[in-house]
Order: structure tokens, then sequence, then C-alpha cells
């Protein structure tokens, strides 16, 4: 069906931006387990780091992904389709074997790596999520544990102090 030379130049472009968008995947994936390690870490500045880049990489996706819709549409328009081809798997069966076996491969390559990406996202969530709740209980601990205890005045003096939940008073 990709007789013309001009739809086979659509489709080579079409595997060159899906190429690029596996490559990208591939490089928010990396950014996401650094993520993860930071996470685990407490590292906070690194935890900064790994945010902004896999900021500027979704970026970079979005552009990539409107290129891809653009290109699919050419391709569709080029080989003479009647329904609009919106999906890989659309143009895989409509394609000759030569290009449909090479985008096959691409699907099923990106596919997997935007699983991956999304298993590991959700585990930073996790790893995020029980973080705050840590937080949150130990200073909760915190509170209730110093009301047990007198508050240390700038003079260095144990006291019932002022109510409320300061271990230390806060004059000097």
């Amino acid at each position: 069906m990709t007789q013309q030379p001009v739809a086979e130049r659509l489709i080579v472009k079409l595997i060159t931006i899906l190429s690029q968008e596996m490559r990208v995947y591939n490089e928010l994936l990396l950014v996401l387990r650094k993520k993860q390690s930071t996470i685990i870490e407490g590292k906070l500045e690194g935890l900064k780091e790994a945010v902004e880049q896999e900021q500027a990489i979704l970026k970079t996706s979005e552009g990539l992904a409107e290129s891809r819709e653009a290109s699919l549409k050419e391709v569709s328009d080029a080989i003479g389709e009647d329904d609009e081809i919106k999906t890989l798997g659309q143009l895989v069966e409509v394609v000759e074997a030569t290009y449909a076996e090479r985008l096959s491969d691409i699907h099923s390559s990106l596919q997997r790596i935007i699983q991956e990406v999304i298993l590991t996202n959700e585990e930073n969530r996790y790893l995020l999520n029980y973080s705050i709740k840590f937080v949150r209980e130990a200073a909760r601990e915190l509170v209730k544990s110093s009301e047990q205890f007198p508050v240390y005045s700038a003079e260095g003096i144990g006291d019932e102090g002022p109510a409320g939940s300061s271990l230390i008073e806060g004059r000097i």
C-alpha cells in the first residue's frame, strides 16, 4: 500500500519521531529511578534536581507527541486510508510488511517503557506519601512526649512553662 515514495518518506519520518520518543522515555525512566533513590535517601536537593529534570523531559515528550500525531495524520493521508489512522496499531495493519514489522517493534517497546514509567512513578508517589505520613507521625509523637517533660527556659531551668507544645522556650 505504500508504493508511493511520499508515503514511505513520511513513514520513515514517523519512525524517527517514535525512536526519539523511546529515547526520551528511557531518559525519563532514568530520572524517575534517580528520584526514587533521592526520596529513599532523604536528599531534598537531589529530589529538587530530579523534579526539574523530569519537568524538562516531560516538556520535550509533549512536543514529540504532537509531532507523532501530526506525522501519523500525514501518513494516513498519504496512503489514502478512508478512515483516519490514529494509532500505531492501526498503521501496522495497513503498511507494507517491512514497515509493519519495524513499527510493531517500536510500538511494543514504547508500551513496555511507558508501563515502566507508570510503575516507577506510582512507586515514587507511594514513597513520598509514606515519607509524609512518617514525618507527621514523628512530629505528633514528639509533641506528645514534650507534654510529659518540663519546658526549659532561657536560663536552662526546667519549668511547667507556658501551655503549648514547645520543648524549648523561645526567649533568650
